[in-house]
């Protein structure tokens, strides 16, 4: 059988331009196709997490709604539809929106079989993360904030030699769910002061008195901060100049300290943190009153699906402090726990004398049990609530650096 091939021209003499078309069919142009899209897809991910977790199962050119999960689609709703395949593994389809309309949609299978989709539409879902196998995600009870940070000072007149002036709650309390600390600079213009920080209230100061020289008007110290206490402020001249009435100025400025598991300090505030992932945090502690020092233990909780053994890694840690790890079990019925008998494999430093910034794992002695097991990273030292600059103190780096560890299981 021969093939015809016919054409039809149109010749426009006036521009020199001939248009042809053709009827013949057997040209061929690249084909893709929807084979790698079928069947079941999981929502790994997405810039609106109460969808992730969704199931759907792609037939021919759409894909329906199987499992619903969190999200607010309804079952067996058109989810992707009128897909097309523009390129190897890229395709375009239409995308039902949480408002119920659909939205111009791409998608690009990468290698890992990973589904990645941008939907052409501002707003929560139009990133998505999708896979053929979903483990539901561990839970992670980590809650970041912006911590504060600010300054701030005030001017002040002495009358006479020997006055005190006080400000109560000069410093205010600090917000952040793990503290901070202010630093305090008092500078007058003849005199030595003399400085008292204390809790409103309190019979002892957290730190008072002069640098000690006759020659010095500045003094400069610090202090920890505990969440939601604020601190009166008292200075005096201590050595006194011979001109009166004298002014002063009082300046500080508050750092806050990011921990997103604060507060955590007992076993009824342990917060989940998931496995194989480094989990960051701060050993510093505050003062919370007179006689009390803020006992500073971390509280964390994970989950455990099948029998193993569970490893905890300290991967950093403050160099001026031990970090403690301890595992337990708890009830919580009862409020009573029992420790989970561990070995101890050095990485750096002297874990076993409690050297300061040594790094350490513990391993389980025995296979645990599925079920939820709780970890207490404790400051084997007494924490560090006051800094005298004038002293050649410098900011201690239980302040500045956070401890590190990961929780895995082994065999």
């Amino acid at each position: 059988m021969k093939t015809i091939t016919r054409f039809m021209c149109l010749i426009f003499l006036a521009t020199a331009v001939v248009s042809c078309t053709s009827d013949d069919e057997t040209v061929e142009n690249p084909q893709y196709n929807l084979d790698d899209l079928q069947g079941k897809w999981y929502r790994a991910y997405s810039n609106n997490p109460d969808s992730d977790g969704m199931e759907v199962t792609v037939t021919g050119d759409q894909g329906k709604v199987t499992n619903a999960a969190g999200s607010s689609f309804s079952l067996n709703s058109v989810k992707w539809k009128d897909i097309i395949a523009t390129d190897i593994k890229k395709y375009q389809h239409s995308e039902l929106g949480s408002d119920g309309n659909y939205y111009e949609g791409f998608m690009e299978l990468g290698q890992d079989d990973t589904l990645r989709i941008s939907v052409g539409h501002s707003g929560a879902g139009n990133m998505q993360k999708w896979v053929r196998t979903y483990t539901e995600p561990e839970l992670n009870e980590c809650t970041p904030y912006e911590p504060d940070n600010f300054t701030n000072s005030i001017s002040g007149t002495w009358s006479e030699p020997n006055e005190e002036d006080v400000y109560p709650g000069l410093l205010p309390a600090s917000t952040d769910p793990a503290g901070g600390y202010y630093i305090v600079t008092v500078e007058s213009e003849e005199s030595t002061t003399w400085i008292d920080i204390r809790i409103a209230g309190d019979a002892a100061a957290i730190i008072n008195g002069s640098n000690g020289t006759s020659d010095n008007t500045t003094r400069k110290v610090a202090i920890a901060a505990h969440p939601g206490i604020s601190y009166d402020v008292a200075v005096s001249p201590f050595f006194n100049g011979s001109n009166f009435p004298e002014d002063y100025t009082i300046s500080w400025e508050y750092v806050g300290i990011m921990d997103c598991y604060e507060p955590n300090n007992d076993f009824d505030e342990a917060k989940f943190i998931p496995k194989n992932e480094t989990i960051e945090a701060f050993a510093n502690r505050g003062n919370e009153g007179y006689g009390i020092q803020e006992e500073h233990q971390d509280y964390y909780k994970v989950v455990l699906t099948e029998p193993s053994k569970i490893q905890v890694e300290l991967l950093q840690s403050p160099s001026d402090h031990f970090i403690s790890m301890r595992m337990f079990t708890y009830d919580e019925s009862t409020g009573s726990s029992s420790g989970v008998l561990s070995d101890v494999t050095l990485i750096s430093g002297n874990a076993n004398s409690a050297e300061s910034g040594s790094l350490y794992m513990r391993t389980s002695v025995y296979v645990l049990e599925p079920g939820t097991y709780y970890f207490r990273m404790q400051t084997f030292l007494s924490s560090t609530v006051r800094v005298n600059f004038d002293g050649g103190e410098s900011l201690p780096d239980v302040w500045l650096t956070p401890y590190k560890f990961k929780v895995t299981t082994v065999q």
